[in-house]
């Protein structure tokens, strides 16, 4: 009986983080549809990305129907990112989402971040169907989705990845991305510490 009450909250927990993430999601699509005309505000705090990571992919695990590995390295262990809390989890589980869907059905993602001098080096490494060359380029931009041939059931890599870029602007980063066709693709955030 304990056993089951505490499988019922941890799911009435995730629940209420994915609610909580879908209505950070509507003030997200909010503000970057009115960009041009209102700044987006970024509410920074800090987070500890260790606990922010382990709560995503425990979340994507319990949702995905494929089988799916995940690796954390996180140097220091117990590092703090200052950082707009909403924005920044929904970055990561866009990136997460993007790696789950274009993988095959055994997904393995490597998140590693590591707080260098003067910023945080965060990368998101998956061993999916990977990005031809000549389309990475174009990745970032509103609207942009990557040919999938006769498959329509993938459904992204539309105005996430331009949202993605944006945040990561916002906080006057960089992202990079890098990907090898069969192999996988890796995105690269550089976050400056303030």
């Amino acid at each position: 009986q304990g056993e089951k009450k505490e499988i019922r909250d941890k799911y009435l927990t995730i629940s209420k983080e994915q609610l909580d993430r879908l209505t950070g999601l509507v003030e997200q699509i909010l503000s970057m549809s009115t960009e041009r005309r209102l700044k987006l505000v970024l509410k920074k705090e800090e987070i500890e990305l260790k606990k922010m990571l382990l709560t995503l992919t425990e979340q994507q695990r319990i949702k995905a129907e494929k089988q799916i590995r995940f690796h954390l390295d996180i140097q220091p262990d117990d590092l703090i990112l200052y950082a707009d809390k909403t924005h920044f989890s929904n970055v990561f589980t866009n990136l997460i989402d993007n790696a789950i869907k274009y993988s095959d059905k055994e997904v393995t993602l490597e998140i590693q971040a590591i707080r260098k001098t003067n910023h945080y080096l965060i990368s998101i490494k998956d061993n999916g169907i990977g990005i031809p060359s000549d389309k990475l380029k174009f990745l970032f931009d509103k609207f942009y989705r990557v040919p999938q041939g006769n498959k329509h059931n993938a459904k992204g890599y539309g105005i996430g990845l331009f949202y993605v870029k944006t945040i990561i602007e916002k906080h006057q980063g960089t992202i990079d991305v890098t990907s090898i066709v069969g192999k996988g693709t890796t995105f690269t955030l550089k976050i400056p510490i303030e």
